[in-house]
């Protein structure tokens, strides 16, 4: 009987003890991906036509623009937030020396801003993970 239910108890420790495996960025021929949740603090529902808009750039430089690696656009059609997006970009175009940060803002039908990114969120590189929550702030 002991014997029984151990048998049945181990697999299951077993199961609970093994390391889970933690989503590879490096995913297919070459390819990286970076992993977007964006959401806003405002309780309102933007009506349909709203744009969101994720970048990933290449933020190494102080004296000069972002370089664009990776861009997502889509349109909400009144969906609630929280917003996520999925970039892919080419494993070659990312120097381990270089640092990488995600973007991201939402613009209304005639193209104004109404939310956007205040804050760096570092990806990729110097310990920084491929994925990016954000919480956008509103545009005035």
């Amino acid at each position: 009987m002991q014997r029984a239910i151990l048998m049945t108890l181990l697999p299951l420790a077993l199961a609970a003890c093994a390391p889970s495996a933690a989503p590879d960025p490096q995913i297919g021929h070459g390819m990286t991906t970076v992993n977007v949740t964006a959401t806003y603090r405002e309780r309102i529902l933007l009506p349909p036509g709203h744009v969101f808009k994720v970048r990933v750039e290449d933020v190494s430089l102080a004296d000069a623009p972002a370089r664009v690696l990776a861009e997502h656009s889509e349109t909400l059609d009144g969906r609630g937030p929280p917003y996520q997006a999925t970039l892919g970009l080419p494993s070659s175009q990312i120097d381990p020396r270089h640092t990488y940060a995600v973007r991201a803002e939402i613009r209304d039908p005639s193209g104004a801003l109404r939310f956007t990114t205040d804050t760096r969120h570092a990806v990729l590189t110097n310990g920084a993970p491929a994925s990016a929550d954000i919480v956008l702030v509103g545009v005035r």
